[in-house]
């Protein structure tokens, strides 16, 4: 069986509102194996949020940090991350004054890096997750392969957003393929297709799951996180249909 999770900034408004435990209450109830945290979550003491989650069946799987934190320091974080059992740890966005030309991307690189090398020291995965522009061209060479070819792919990992991939105009399975084993985490979100291109729950959209189930598991995808950024339907009610989606295609394997 896939492992299959929830990034929690799907749900972040309703955490907001109705608090952090009824929601993940509701997100194991849904059938997810495991979470995906970030800041939103508040500021309950990791030792406690790793009960909570235990009691509910539910793996931390990995959180996100700023470029602020991978220059300036994350080692909280990373004891953390530690106490909440996670195997990931990575870096979310990539803010523009980072990424406007090739030797920015290098720079980037070698920062990420030594991020790895802070987060290895406490048995953690660190990895970047994209977005689009990483598929802008500088001399004919994406922001994201300018990335991953200068760096370590012992240190540094991706965490495969296939939608924006796809946005970017390239292809998710094939992208898997090119990372070799490089992408332990994949990001599911789906797409509209009606020409605007938005955020969909998955299996209702118009990616290629069946092409990215297939090329995660001939690349050894650890874990697939299903994500949308922005919910009409409703947060819950889109996660909870993205996994019964999941679940009704046999996209949660054998």
């Amino acid at each position: 069986m896939r492992n299959i999770g929830l990034q929690l900034y799907t749900a972040r408004e309703t955490i907001k509102t109705d608090g952090l435990i009824p929601v993940l209450k509701q997100v194991a109830d849904m059938g997810y194996h495991g979470i995906e945290g970030g800041g939103f979550m508040g500021a309950m003491p990791a030792k406690e949020l790793r009960n909570v989650l235990d009691d509910l069946g539910l793996k931390y799987v990995s959180g996100h940090i700023g470029m602020e934190q991978v220059l300036g320091g994350f080692e909280s974080v990373l004891e953390d991350s530690v106490v909440l059992g996670a195997k990931y740890l990575g870096l979310a966005y990539l803010a523009e004054p980072y990424r406007t030309d090739a030797a920015g991307w290098m720079r980037s690189g070698a920062a990420m890096e030594k991020a790895a090398l802070q987060a290895n020291k406490h048995g953690l995965t660190f990895f970047y997750h994209n977005h689009d522009f990483e598929f802008k061209k500088f001399d004919g060479v994406y922001g994201f392969d300018i990335l991953f070819d200068n760096t370590d792919a012992a240190l540094l990992k991706s965490e495969l957003d296939v939608y924006w991939v796809k946005k970017g105009g390239a292809d998710p399975a094939a992208y898997l393929r090119k990372l070799n084993g490089r992408a332990p985490l994949v990001h599911l979100k789906d797409m509209t297709g009606d020409g605007k291109e938005f955020f969909e729950i998955i299996g209702d959209g118009i990616l290629d799951f069946d092409a990215v189930f297939k090329a995660g598991d001939e690349t050894h995808v650890d874990w697939y996180l299903v994500e949308q950024d922005v919910c009409p339907q409703g947060e819950l009610f889109s996660a909870r249909k993205s996994f019964a989606n999941i679940k009704a295609r046999g996209w949660l394997g054998e």
